[in-house]
């Protein structure tokens, strides 16, 4: 059906058709119907899969009589068409597979909600600096975010661990024991299980304790690699697809090895109307241009660069798992080294202690395991991803990433996995867990997760500094010295040492903090920044804390749900007490005895850490509550303040009925607005929920006091609603995919999260922009005949594409005609334009990610973010516009021999209009709410329903506004000429 790029003119499209409207959805995935505004039998597939597809009005549709300015009329001459991506966001399929239900189809949804920190902490890898200088490896930012994406690896790691070793492995399997050793049934032994295992969980009460736990192990580190293998059931189908004109490039480069393919180009206005040989992306008045991120080559071909991290991960995982059987045995049978505190002090660091009965293998392993974590962690930091910016378009190919030594360290890792595994095997039938019942089942597990979470936290506050440039050589050295030191006073606590390194920890703390900080709050331009510039710390914490979230109702999940039979309403009385129990009755024929008291239920053992977190986290999401709704009733008795339609103005109060719906309607939009806020303070209180988990005393110690009593009562009530928690996001889980076999549970946050590439952790989802954007540049280029479709010279002269976007589409189609600029026009390519409604390219995606669709990106002026407190969160004055160092998008799309990129209220002829409202909650100027030659407001009535609607996000096509732009769009683009501006700096 891929008919345009097949057979002849008379096949590409009809000769009257010389304008292409090419719609885009947005984050609502908007069927391609509702997209074209027909019914669903009214339009027909031309191209594409189940994942990605254009849709065109059926013939009939045309020919249909419509009333006097109906907006679905299509204008003389222009094509319209609606393209579909939004399946790629939310849909998954198994590889041998396809599309599994079931089972499988639940377990791939919850595995879908494990990954989500990795892709918050992708999104941060995006929010930093991403123009920082590099040196001959990674810059210091993204170092820092890739350390950041291996810790939250490591965590949950750790997490299962401590399920199926910790909990499983060690608790819930007895020792073997001798039924009756001095009676008849001498031969019997059994080995206790707990009750609330499946019974195929028996079996393997039959095997020795090694052999089980060696099999546990083995099927803890499958585990490790289907959940690095989650984000591939949604990567095949779409990251290995690229559009035709970026294939016969890659054959030119195969003989232009210097990057440096000569094209011809028509340079009018700067070269007489003669042709001149450039490179590729050459500015032909000046050759001193750099061109935006997006627009260099290899950006959107991330995943066979960083897929190299698959080897440090899965090597990190495989040694933190070996590592931790390995400190287990090796001192399970020691005594006094059970426990962190003092470990150093009591010698268990010596010699002696691992030389003693036969421990030295497992000290040799441990040894070993640490090395395989430190040497990946230093991979992790060190090899760099994205080439430096250079001049001018022609950017060199992307850095070569080799494999072999990342290859040849998971290599060292399985290697040493399966010598702990094997020695496992071998190691008897003696109990898994140590014989003091005080001490941790699995040695290790009681500090790790406090350890890594020490570790996110100190990356955390490093990140406040990253995009104001925070030098690797400061920030690193600080972290190791406090974390050495936090080390040495917990493993030394006593004597001159343990203050000796207390004070320079503290101190190296203090100094991190202090310079993280300063250099942020020194930044130039942090107000045009989300979140002031501290955006990667932001998401870096919230990505902390909802893995821990997840890791706490994962571990006090399973182990509530052990714990259940054994509860006090289930306890079963002994043989002695019963028949006590009988005695006391008939001693009584007017009263039966009511058991009212009985032993505590006997608990597993979860290490301290999960349920200290769960204590900071519920007291944590008391105190979002009470800020969302003090801000709500801080909007709530401003709800007589009239907002204007543009921010500043004075409206005068509303009379009609409408019109006090309208202000309705901008009320709660300007609240939800509010969001960057919101999500700025949930990123502190998971910050501070992390610090309390450091610092909070031990839950399962019992303390006198009224403090004592409250501080039970935390614990208990905290447990209990992690595990109700845990039953919420199971059950979201499970609805989220009841229509839909493999869709991705929370839609929307997958649209959001998955545009960027995957460049800082590969367990993160894929992105399905690797697909959509090549896709889309791919339908353009076949129009345009940029691709090599045979079209008549006089036809492809004429032809023109205007992309349509609305909302996160928008960001697409901006990516989408910036990956363009590698083509044979360049940057200035006179036959497309762009029509945005209802976008976040200004407020949200220009203030996170400056770099790719900042201010100096797209040639428009900043936005200093919404206020909190205020009325009107958009009333505050701009800052001040931000110089560009080479082509923007407003000047890719103004006409030549102009100053647009100088002239913010001039444009004339520009080929970029964006539609706002209001009362959309989630839509906003591209470029100013008033003043702009790019924007206008949309009416915010739907004139077209039966009953009063207030319009919000969607509908803008159907708005009167949207046929006029549209009109003066495509009378610019058939006017157009080649050519570009004079000037391309704001």
């Amino acid at each position: 059906m891929r008919w345009w790029g097949r057979g002849g003119p008379d096949e590409a499209a009809p000769p009257q058709d010389d304008v292409l409207e090419l719609r885009v959805h947005g984050v609502a995935n908007t069927p391609p119907a509702a997209m074209l505004d027909v019914r669903p039998d009214q339009v027909e597939q031309v191209d594409g899969d189940d994942l990605g597809s254009f849709w065109t009005p059926t013939s009939a549709v045309g020919s249909a009589p419509r009333k006097a300015g109906d907006a679905r009329v299509v204008p003389p001459g222009v094509r319209r068409e609606a393209y579909s991506w939004g399946a790629m966001a939310r849909f998954s399929t198994v590889p041998g597979l396809g599309r599994a239900s079931g089972i499988v189809a639940g377990v791939v949804r919850v595995a879908w909600v494990v990954i989500v920190p990795f892709g918050l902490a992708n999104v941060a890898y995006w929010a930093r600096d991403a123009d920082e200088p590099h040196g001959p490896r990674s810059s210091a930012g993204g170092g820092l975010v890739r350390l950041f994406g291996l810790a939250l690896t490591l965590l949950w790691v750790t997490t299962a661990a401590t399920v199926s070793l910790g909990i499983v492995a060690a608790q819930c399997y007895g020792p073997r024991t001798d039924l009756a050793p001095d009676g008849p049934d001498a031969d019997v032994q059994f080995v206790q299980v707990c009750t609330a295992l499946p019974e195929a969980a028996d079996v393997a009460a039959r095997w020795s304790t090694g052999v089980r736990s060696a099999v546990i192990l083995g099927l803890t580190a499958l585990v490790v690699v289907a959940l690095g293998a989650i984000g591939s059931t949604g990567r095949l189908r779409y990251e290995r697809r690229m559009s035709t004109t970026k294939a016969r490039q890659l054959v030119g480069q195969a003989t232009s090895r210097a990057g440096r393919q000569r094209v011809a180009i028509r340079a009018a206005g700067a070269n007489g109307g003669r042709e001149q040989v450039v490179a590729p992306g050459d500015d032909v008045a000046g050759r001193s241009e750099v061109w935006p991120m997006l627009a260099r080559r290899g950006f959107w071909t991330h995943a066979d660069r960083s897929s190299v991290q698959w080897f440090q991960h899965l090597a990190a995982a495989f040694a933190t798992l070996a590592g931790l059987v390995a400190w287990h045995y090796l001192y399970r049978d020691a005594p006094g080294c059970a426990r962190s505190e003092g470990f150093g002090a009591r010698g268990c660091l010596s010699p002696g202690v691992w030389a003693a009965d036969g421990r030295l293998p497992w000290a040799a392993l441990l040894v070993a395991s640490v090395a395989v974590v430190v040497v990946a962690a230093f991979r992790t930091g060190r090899f760099r991803l994205e080439p430096p910016p250079r001049a001018r378009g022609d950017q060199p190919r992307a850095p070569r990433v080799s494999r072999a030594s990342d290859a040849a360290l998971l290599c060292a890792a399985l290697a040493v996995l399966l010598a702990v595994v094997i020695a496992v095997a071998r190691s008897g039938d003696d109990p898994l867990r140590p014989v003091d019942p005080a001490v941790a089942p699995l040695l290790g597990l009681h500090a790790l997760p406090r350890l890594l979470v020490a570790v996110m936290v100190l990356l955390v506050i490093a990140a406040v500094g990253i995009r104001a440039r925070l030098r690797a050589r400061i920030w690193v050295p600080l972290t190791l010295v406090v974390l050495v030191g936090a080390t040495t006073s917990v493993l030394w606590p006593d004597g001159t040492w343990s203050v000796v390194s207390r004070s320079v920890g503290g101190l190296a703390l203090v100094a991190l903090v202090v310079v993280a900080w300063t250099v942020n709050r020194r930044h130039a331009g942090r107000e045009r920044e989300g979140w002031s510039g501290r955006g990667p710390a932001v998401l870096l914490s919230t990505a902390a804390g909802v893995a821990m979230v997840l890791s706490a109702a994962t571990v006090l999940g399973v182990a509530a749900w052990l714990d259940a039979p054994a509860a006090a309403e289930n306890q079963r009385l002994s043989t002695g007490s019963t028949a006590a129990l009988e005695k006391a009755a008939a001693a009584e024929p007017l009263r039966d005895p009511v058991v009212v008291h009985v032993p505590a239920p006997e608990r597993l053992h979860v290490p301290p850490g999960y349920e200290q977190f769960a204590v900071a986290s519920v007291a944590v999401l008391a105190l979002l509550a009470a800020f969302v709704v003090v801000l709500a009733v801080r909007m709530g008795t401003l709800r007589r303040k009239a907002l204007p339609v543009v921010p500043g103005d004075v409206e005068p109060d509303p009379e009609r009925l409408e019109d006090v719906a309208v202000q309705t309607g901008r009320r709660h939009a300007a609240l939800a607005q509010r969001a960057e806020r919101l999500m700025g303070a949930l990123g502190l209180l998971f910050f501070l929920a992390l610090v309390a988990t450091l610092v909070l005393p031990d839950p399962h110690a019992a303390y006198d006091g009224p403090f004592g009593g409250l501080w039970t009562l935390g614990v208990d009530l905290s447990r209990s609603a992690v595990v109700a928690g845990c039953g919420l996001i199971v059950a979201s889980v499970v609805l989220a995919g009841s229509k839909q076999p493999l869709a991705r549970p929370w839609g929307l946050l997958w649209d959001l999260m998955c545009f960027l590439p995957r460049a800082a952790h590969p367990f993160a989802p894929p992105c399905y922009a690797e697909r959509v954007v090549p896709e889309l540049r791919s339908r353009i280029d076949a129009w345009l005949g940029d691709d090599g479709t045979p079209i008549p010279a006089s036809q492809r002269d004429a032809r023109r594409v205007l992309l349509s976007a609305h909302s996160l589409g928008g960001v697409v189609c901006v990516a989408t005609l910036m990956a363009r600029w590698d083509g044979p026009a360049g940057p200035y390519d006179h036959r497309v334009g762009l029509l945005t409604y209802g976008t976040q390219l200004r407020a949200y995606f220009g203030r996170f990610f400056p770099e790719l669709f900042g201010p100096a990106v797209l040639g428009t002026r900043p936005s200093t973010g919404a206020r909190l407190w205020a009325p009107d969160p958009w009333a505050q004055t701009e800052p001040g516009l931000v110089p560009s160092e080479g082509p923007t998008l407003r000047a890719s799309l103004s006409p030549p021999d102009t100053a647009t990129a100088d002239e913010p209220t001039h444009g004339s002829a520009l080929r970029w209009r964006s539609l706002w409202r209001r009362t959309d909650f989630i839509g906003f100027p591209v470029d100013a709410y008033a003043g702009s030659a790019v924007d206008a407001p949309a009416s915010e009535i739907d004139a077209d329903a039966y009953l009063l609607a207030v319009a919000a996000h969607s509908g803008y096509p159907r708005a009167p506004e949207y046929r006029r732009e549209l009109d003066l769009l495509v009378a610019r683009l058939r006017a157009s000429t080649p050519g570009r501006p004079v000037t391309t700096g704001r």
